[in-house]
């Protein structure tokens, strides 16, 4: 169930979800999916978990990859290297439409969150985010190691916001008269790793 539940909320988003299309997907019954999961609110939250788990366990062993080439030849890690590994999930091709539906949930847990929902953020994704820091830190030494928890939050708004809004008929794509195509996963990759590449490493200026 959990499975089809990815699939067809990624495709058509939560709300537009039926029970009905998930038991038909998932070739179970609805006394089945009421009595492992109660309600699809709950079963929504049991995906974010799930999705929550899988693509940070994944950022994490690309991030100690890049980690340990480095110091084995005895230098920093490069910025793009650490980028790239953090927004792979969401612009790459190998996982489908999973990081798509993970930004879809985060945002529902910015504007909704619950108890759960904030637990889960603080099993998977703080301890994910600090090594993130560090890693930006490491990257980019002329920057003071303080700025760049304020630096990651910006990053993963950026983010978020930007991938939950991937349509031909999208503000990107509005603003920029159809230049701008978001449904470009090469062109949007690119986009985003020079915004955010200049967001990292911009000098630090005292206000």
């Amino acid at each position: 169930m959990v499975e089809s539940a990815i699939v067809l909320f990624a495709k058509k988003g939560v709300d537009d979800v039926s029970l009905r299309e998930l038991t038909t997907h998932a070739g179970t019954s609805l006394a089945a999916v009421n009595y492992h999961f109660g309600t699809k609110e709950a079963l929504a939250k049991i995906v974010f978990e799930e999705l929550s788990k899988r693509v940070n366990q994944r950022r994490l062993s690309s991030l100690s990859e890049i980690e340990a080439r480095c110091i084995a030849l005895g230098k920093p890690p490069a910025l793009e290297d650490v980028i790239s590994s953090f927004i792979e999930p969401y612009v790459g091709s190998s996982h489908g439409d999973e990081g798509l539906l993970l930004a879809r949930l985060i945002l529902r847990h910015r504007t909704t969150p619950s108890d759960m929902t904030s637990k889960l953020m603080r099993k998977h994704f703080d301890p994910m985010a600090k090594r993130y820091i560090a890693a930006f830190a490491a990257a980019c030494p002329d920057v003071p190691a303080e700025e760049f928890p304020w630096r990651y939050t910006f990053m993963v708004s950026t983010v978020v916001l930007t991938i939950t809004d991937r349509t031909k008929d999208s503000r990107l794509a509005k603003l920029s008269d159809g230049q701008a195509d978001p449904t470009d996963a090469r062109a949007l990759a690119g986009a985003l790793m020079r915004f955010l590449i200049g967001g990292m490493r911009a000098p630090f200026l005292k206000t």
